[in-house]
């Protein structure tokens, strides 16, 4: 983002594209401000005479919306890459050599931006350039400043080193606070649109969830500070913490279940020690009940992800309960959460930054939740070894507690042989046999 104030200049979408000049790369805001107008232009021009001819590379992590840039004729002009595998069509994409995964830990990714020509010195040395930030903002406030509502994490650090920004300036984006601001003046180009924030329907949790849930809670006092993801797990434990005093919330995904907790009370941030009384995200997804509360919302702050999840940052609130899931866990511990049959399925975003920064916290403990069995119950997730060529997320000497729904393996402290023990212990009662066997045969 340039320094000096800028005359934005307003176009029209159809004009906005034909910036783009061959071989840009353009950073895309993502989650529910993800500025899909702008990609679903550039799809539909793929053959018009300005377009025609030009190769441009998206960055990107969750992108909501129509994933049509991902369609295999797209090739050679939309080429992708995400450190996160939202949805089958990039998933099919990336697998065919079309897309491209980037493996980082959510907190090292502004670190990685630059603007081209990419300066060489210190490390972490940029690996991507930013040509674009393509972004979605509010109108500016009286301070002459737009928020970018649900998505600060990658995205302002990304407007702060590109070359230029593209601004979808949005009136129904809800406006959020925090280090979440780019200044109208630094804004190259805008196009003035009115939508509403991407949703993400919140459904109920299920039974399985609930199950997980309630050999959760019994970690989580009062006065505690939470992060949970998104899913049915998170938001079951969040359900079931009605009777707490006190919580706070540190996380880098903010989701409606923190807004079910904050209506009644239990959230208050009065103890949390760090950013006291601040409801403190990255990013933030939900549906549009969600997004009119986060409106204007005095306690929410949105910040970059290199600082909601930097490990001092997180380990400097109090009792910090961070609360990930996973795909499959072996008897030594190790835990894989981002491949499923040898292959990417999401990513590692910042799992691993919040169990290392909620142990160092005082108090702190970092809990893994997740069902004991997959596919109706005929595969285990509590595995003699992690699957052949699938990574290791969250190495073995990080991990506090593991959940299933038949209880709470606390391993941290723990001997190998008593590590694996606990774990069979919390594995589905129709696999622990082979599981005791194996260990059993490891130990001879």
């Amino acid at each position: 983002m340039s320094q000096e104030k800028t005359t934005p200049k307003e176009l029209k979408l159809g004009d906005a594209v034909h910036l783009f000049r061959d071989g840009d790369t353009l950073v895309l805001a993502h989650g529910g401000a993800s500025p899909d107008a702008v990609i679903d232009e550039l799809v539909r021009q793929k053959d018009t005479p300005e377009m025609k001819g030009k190769h441009l590379n998206l960055f990107h992590l969750i992108h909501l919306g129509d994933q049509a840039y991902l369609n295999p004729e797209m090739a050679g002009y939309l080429t992708s890459t995400s450190m996160f595998m939202s949805g089958k069509p990039m998933r099919q994409a990336v697998a065919e050599g079309r897309a491209h995964y980037f493996p980082c830990h959510f907190s090292d990714l502004p670190a990685l931006f630059g603007t081209p020509p990419l300066r060489k010195e210190g490390f972490p040395r940029p690996t991507i350039p930013v040509d674009w930030a393509v972004v979605q903002v509010t109108p500016p406030d009286e301070r002459g400043m737009c928020s970018l509502g649900p998505s600060s994490d990658f995205t302002l650090p990304a407007a702060r080193k590109a070359r230029h920004i593209l601004a979808l300036m949005n009136d129904r984006l809800p406006y959020v606070g925090g280090d979440n601001f780019v200044p109208f003046d630094h804004i190259d180009y805008f196009v003035r649109t009115s939508s509403p924030a991407h949703e993400v329907p919140v459904k109920e949790p299920g039974e399985m969830d609930y199950a997980i849930a309630r050999f959760c809670a019994p970690y989580i006092p009062d006065g505690a500070t939470l992060q949970a993801g998104i899913g049915g797990i998170p938001d079951a434990v969040l359900r079931l913490l009605t009777d707490r005093k006190d919580l706070g919330v540190h996380t880098e995904l903010l989701t409606p279940g923190v807004k079910f907790l904050e209506e009644r009370g239990v959230i208050t941030g009065a103890l949390k020690g760090h950013r006291v009384g601040k409801i403190i995200g990255s990013f933030a997804m939900g549906d549009a009940a969600f997004y009119e509360w986060m409106d204007h919302h005095p306690d929410i702050e949105m910040h970059p992800v290199d600082v909601v999840n930097g490990f001092r940052e997180i380990a400097a609130n109090k009792r910090m309960i961070s609360i990930n899931s996973a795909v499959e866990i072996d008897l030594m511990g190790q835990i894989c959460a981002e491949m499923v049959g040898g292959e990417m399925y999401s990513g590692s975003g910042g799992q691993v930054d919040f169990v290392r920064g909620a142990h160092a916290s005082e108090g702190g403990i970092s809990i893994i939740a997740l069902p004991s069995t997959a596919k109706s119950g005929t595969v285990s997730k509590i595995v003699p070894y992690l699957r052949k060529g699938h990574a290791v997320t969250t190495l073995r000497n990080d991990v506090d507690i593991v959940v299933t729904e038949y209880g709470a393996a606390e391993l941290r402290g723990l001997t190998e042989l008593e590590r694996a023990r606990a774990l069979i212990s919390i594995a589905h009662p129709d696999h622990r046999e082979s599981l005791e066997r194996e260990l059993y045969t490891r130990l001879r």
